[in-house]
Protein backbone atom coordinates (compact mmCIF):
# COMPACT_ATOMS: atom_id res chain seq x y z
CA UNK A 1 0.00 0.00 0.00
CA UNK A 2 1.49 3.47 -1.01
CA UNK A 3 2.77 5.82 2.26
CA UNK A 4 2.35 9.14 2.15
CA UNK A 5 2.52 12.15 4.46
CA UNK A 6 1.18 16.01 5.23
CA UNK A 7 2.54 18.65 7.21
CA UNK A 8 0.72 21.45 8.11
CA UNK A 9 0.25 24.32 10.59
CA UNK A 10 -2.80 25.62 12.53
CA UNK A 11 -3.88 28.03 15.14
CA UNK A 12 -4.21 26.75 18.87
CA UNK A 13 -7.93 27.89 19.68
CA UNK A 14 -8.36 31.18 22.75
CA UNK A 15 -9.13 28.65 25.11
CA UNK A 16 -6.99 25.60 24.88
CA UNK A 17 -5.66 24.52 28.44
CA UNK A 18 -3.78 22.07 29.44
CA UNK A 19 -6.14 19.44 29.78
CA UNK A 20 -7.98 20.23 27.12
CA UNK A 21 -4.68 19.91 25.14
CA UNK A 22 -4.13 16.27 27.07
CA UNK A 23 -7.42 15.17 26.20
CA UNK A 24 -7.31 15.92 22.72
CA UNK A 25 -4.03 14.23 22.20
CA UNK A 26 -5.01 11.19 23.55
CA UNK A 27 -8.11 11.37 21.63
CA UNK A 28 -5.79 11.60 18.60
CA UNK A 29 -3.92 8.52 19.91
CA UNK A 30 -6.53 6.58 19.94
CA UNK A 31 -7.64 7.42 16.37
CA UNK A 32 -4.26 7.20 14.65
CA UNK A 33 -4.00 3.60 16.40
CA UNK A 34 -7.20 2.65 15.24
CA UNK A 35 -6.34 3.80 11.61
CA UNK A 36 -2.60 2.74 11.51
CA UNK A 37 -1.71 6.79 11.30
CA UNK A 38 1.05 8.54 13.06
CA UNK A 39 1.56 12.01 13.57
CA UNK A 40 4.55 14.07 15.50
CA UNK A 41 2.61 17.32 16.88
CA UNK A 42 4.50 20.16 17.87
CA UNK A 43 2.90 22.82 19.70
CA UNK A 44 4.52 26.76 21.17
CA UNK A 45 1.82 27.79 22.89
CA UNK A 46 -0.66 29.21 20.35
CA UNK A 47 -0.18 27.08 16.71
CA UNK A 48 0.45 23.60 16.34
CA UNK A 49 2.49 22.30 13.53
CA UNK A 50 2.02 18.35 12.47
CA UNK A 51 3.49 15.90 10.34
CA UNK A 52 0.82 13.11 9.73
CA UNK A 53 2.22 9.53 8.05
CA UNK A 54 0.92 6.53 6.88
CA UNK A 55 -0.83 4.50 4.18
CA UNK A 56 -2.70 7.06 1.92
CA UNK A 57 -6.09 6.29 3.14
CA UNK A 58 -5.40 6.40 6.57
CA UNK A 59 -3.83 10.00 6.32
CA UNK A 60 -6.77 10.92 4.60
CA UNK A 61 -9.15 9.65 7.01
CA UNK A 62 -6.77 11.12 9.72
CA UNK A 63 -6.51 14.51 8.10
CA UNK A 64 -10.95 14.51 7.95
CA UNK A 65 -10.25 13.70 11.91
CA UNK A 66 -7.84 16.18 12.85
CA UNK A 67 -10.11 18.93 10.53
CA UNK A 68 -13.58 18.84 12.76
CA UNK A 69 -11.10 19.01 16.19
CA UNK A 70 -12.44 22.17 17.56
CA UNK A 71 -9.22 22.79 19.36
CA UNK A 72 -7.39 24.37 16.00
CA UNK A 73 -8.12 26.14 13.17
CA UNK A 74 -6.81 28.07 10.21
CA UNK A 75 -4.96 24.67 8.76
CA UNK A 76 -2.48 25.64 5.82
CA UNK A 77 -0.70 22.12 4.46
CA UNK A 78 2.96 22.89 3.79
CA UNK A 79 3.58 19.87 1.78
CA UNK A 80 1.45 16.61 1.35
CA UNK A 81 2.96 13.40 -1.03
CA UNK A 82 4.03 10.30 -1.31
CA UNK A 83 7.13 8.94 0.99
CA UNK A 84 9.49 6.68 0.33
CA UNK A 85 9.73 5.02 4.42
CA UNK A 86 7.84 5.84 7.54
CA UNK A 87 10.00 7.76 9.68
CA UNK A 88 9.68 7.86 13.26
CA UNK A 89 8.81 4.99 15.77
CA UNK A 90 5.39 3.17 15.32
CA UNK A 91 3.96 5.30 18.33
CA UNK A 92 0.36 6.82 17.21
CA UNK A 93 1.19 10.35 18.43
CA UNK A 94 4.40 11.97 19.56
CA UNK A 95 3.42 15.40 21.18
CA UNK A 96 6.02 18.10 21.96
CA UNK A 97 6.14 21.72 23.32
CA UNK A 98 8.22 23.48 21.22
CA UNK A 99 9.51 27.39 21.40
CA UNK A 100 7.97 29.99 18.92
CA UNK A 101 11.12 29.76 17.24
CA UNK A 102 11.20 26.46 17.01
CA UNK A 103 8.53 26.54 15.73
CA UNK A 104 9.08 28.69 12.95
CA UNK A 105 12.10 26.80 11.89
CA UNK A 106 9.98 24.00 11.25
CA UNK A 107 7.19 26.19 9.34
CA UNK A 108 9.61 27.88 7.20
CA UNK A 109 11.85 24.76 6.39
CA UNK A 110 11.77 22.63 3.31
CA UNK A 111 9.23 20.05 3.21
CA UNK A 112 9.79 19.25 -0.32
CA UNK A 113 9.35 15.59 -1.22
CA UNK A 114 9.37 15.32 2.53
CA UNK A 115 13.60 15.06 1.57
CA UNK A 116 16.14 14.57 4.39
CA UNK A 117 19.96 14.07 3.52
CA UNK A 118 22.09 10.96 3.75
CA UNK A 119 25.21 12.74 5.05
CA UNK A 120 26.33 16.42 5.45
CA UNK A 121 26.36 19.22 6.67
CA UNK A 122 24.59 21.86 4.45
CA UNK A 123 22.47 24.62 4.52
CA UNK A 124 19.79 24.74 5.06
CA UNK A 125 18.27 21.48 6.55
CA UNK A 126 15.23 20.01 5.65
CA UNK A 127 11.90 20.46 7.41
CA UNK A 128 12.25 16.38 8.05
CA UNK A 129 16.14 16.75 9.64
CA UNK A 130 14.53 20.17 11.65
CA UNK A 131 11.64 17.49 12.93
CA UNK A 132 13.61 14.73 13.24
CA UNK A 133 16.32 16.63 15.49
CA UNK A 134 13.48 18.04 17.84
CA UNK A 135 12.16 14.36 18.45
CA UNK A 136 15.55 13.43 19.40
CA UNK A 137 15.71 16.01 22.09
CA UNK A 138 12.32 15.97 23.69
CA UNK A 139 9.13 14.30 23.73
CA UNK A 140 6.47 13.48 25.58
CA UNK A 141 3.87 10.99 25.07
CA UNK A 142 0.64 11.65 24.38
CA UNK A 143 -0.99 8.57 25.96
CA UNK A 144 -1.85 9.16 29.68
Amino acid sequence: MPKCAVVFVSSAAEDVDPERLADVMAAGAAFNQACDSHAVVCFDGSRFLTYLKGSASSVAATFVYVESVAIHSELVELARGPIQQLRFSDQPLHFMRVSTPQLKSLVRADWKNFSQRLKGQFEPETGLERLTDLLAQHCEPALG
